[in-house]
């Protein structure tokens, strides 16, 4: 063939092939890095939440915070850059204890609370609130 029959054909496909193969890199790029924000986000999340079960199961293993729901809880063990917040514990109701004299004079009854805790994590911004329902046994008249 002469040089003067060639119009460089192959030079605009190889090069609209390019094209198209960049953006294709870069798409699939832009959805990797949304789906490791997505799932690093999520990652945050479940980890707030399980220290927020972490602070609920603390309260739980005192009564006096039932004696007093409205005063304030002392939590240790939650990791640096987050808060935990525990809130007022609600008694929903109290129902008599099953196998006790109702002459008594002190007849126990089950308690059955809402206990509310905020996590906030100020590395990766995320916050979580859970709240835990429990059944306990106090002393007649705490509820």
């Amino acid at each position: 063939m002469t040089r003067s029959k060639q119009h460089g054909a192959v030079l605009i496909v190889s090069l609209v092939m390019l094209v198209v193969l960049t953006l294709f890199v870069l798409s699939s790029t832009r959805i990797a890095t949304g789906n490791l924000r997505i799932v690093g986000n999520f990652q945050a999340r479940q980890n707030a939440e399980a220290v927020a079960q972490s602070v609920i199961e603390q309260v739980l293993s005192a009564i006096t915070p039932f004696y007093s729901p409205t005063s304030s809880v002392s939590i240790t063990g939650v990791p640096t850059g987050m808060t935990a917040t525990v809130g007022t514990r609600t008694c929903v109701r109290a129902t008599p204890a099953a196998g006790y004299s109702a002459v008594s004079g002190i007849s126990p009854e089950d308690t059955f609370w809402d206990v509310p805790v905020t996590i906030n994590d100020t590395i990766t911004g995320t916050s979580a609130a859970v709240t835990q329902g429990v059944r306990i046994r106090l002393p007649a008249g705490n509820c």
